[in-house]
């Protein structure tokens, strides 16, 4: 198991102005390497108080100059609102600026409201998604980008710098959905998702993208990087408070920024697994207060003492088997001191023993 740190940069409610928001997960930031996380993430979203990340390749550029070891993840580049002239030449940069440490991980959105800011047709996301990503690694490949696509048409032109090395092996991408699994799949990429529903719910999820690397590649997928909003604290009574206050924030701003419920997925192409799900969560609210849900949300998530921490996820382990792990620790206005300090207990308590599990049979 690898385990790192996905940091996005909320200002829930504008509780803090957008400057102290960045010290705070800033701070984090600084703790990753010195407490022994291996991978450094940072998330790409727009506009919006939910998250003030908008710009991750140059932030991971800043981290590659304060750090020596960990590896600098892209959690993710957003295809669809990125040229992919330009995203080719930033992750050359911060691969050379970084010394290899760059890994690359790639998403198509979901929030309606960021892709009209950026005048983008979200109904051609998959589009966009498949002929930029294929642009953009086979020209960290090759040194030279070139593409004729019915989005993008670019001259046989040179990568300057060239590419330290190429990214395949080193390319994760999102796959919530039924609708993103075969993209991933066919790119070889490691699946990534993000805690959303009960794990036994997601076995099938898991086996259809292992069943379809095998079929594209002709061997094993590599685990799926999950990425969890996690609280430790050496009081269980302490950690299922602050769990059930900043993880339900956490939840109502998902569901507002990505209109989860919203009726334009039923007629948005792409997005007929987000369709369903809107229908299923209406139906569950019509029967279920908003706050039960909210707790739901802060269960499938990862939340107690350390003892409590590694129970949930050997549990998680023996439902969906080995995965990769990001915890999410700064969320829904949750203190920079609380935060830092469910940081450190982690490391201190619950990493060692993560990294002591066998294989999963």
């Amino acid at each position: 198991m690898q385990i790192g740190m996905l940091l996005i940069f909320q200002n829930y409610e504008k509780q803090l102005s957008d400057s102290e928001a960045w010290r705070r997960d800033l701070a984090l930031a600084d703790l990753a390497e010195p407490l022994g996380y291996e991978i450094l993430s940072c998330v790409e979203h727009h506009f919006f108080d939910y998250s003030t990340s908008s710009s991750n390749i140059q932030l991971l550029t800043y981290w590659a100059a304060r750090t020596k070891q960990i590896k600098l993840l892209t959690g993710v580049v957003i295809l669809p609102w990125n040229d992919p002239r330009r995203v080719i030449e930033q992750m050359s940069v911060l691969d050379h600026l970084s010394g290899g440490r760059a890994l690359f991980g790639i998403g198509r959105g979901l929030a309606r409201r960021e892709y009209d800011v950026f005048d983008i047709d979200m109904g051609e996301s998959r589009e966009r998604f498949d002929e930029s990503a294929r642009i953009i690694l086979d020209a960290l490949d090759t040194g030279h980008m070139e593409a004729n696509g019915n989005f993008y048409k670019i001259p046989r032109t040179e990568v300057r710098p060239q590419p330290r090395a190429g990214f395949r092996d080193r390319l994760s991408a999102v796959a919530m959905s039924s609708d993103s699994i075969p993209s991933c799949a066919e790119l070889g990429a490691q699946m990534v998702c993000f805690s959303q529903k009960p794990w036994a719910e997601m076995v099938p999820h898991f086996e259809t993208y292992r069943s379809l690397f095998q079929q594209y590649h002709g061997k094993p997928a590599p685990r799926p990087l999950i990425a969890d909003f996690m609280l430790c604290s050496e009081s269980a009574d302490e950690a299922e408070e602050l769990a059930r206050t900043h993880m339900a924030n956490t939840y109502y701003s998902v569901m507002e920024h990505y209109e989860i419920m919203g009726s334009h997925f039923k007629t948005m192409k792409g997005y007929g697994a987000y369709a369903k799900a809107a229908e299923e969560a209406a139906e569950q609210l019509a029967s279920t207060a908003l706050h039960d849900t909210a707790r739901a949300f802060a269960d499938i998530n990862t939340f107690g003492t350390p003892q409590q921490v590694l129970d949930r996820l050997e549990e998680r382990r023996a439902i969906i088997g080995d995965y990769d792990y990001l915890i999410q620790p700064s969320f829904g206005g949750l203190s920079a001191k609380n935060a830092e300090r469910s940081v450190r207990l982690f490391a201190d308590k619950v990493m060692p023993e993560l990294r002591s599990w066998k294989k999963a049979s």
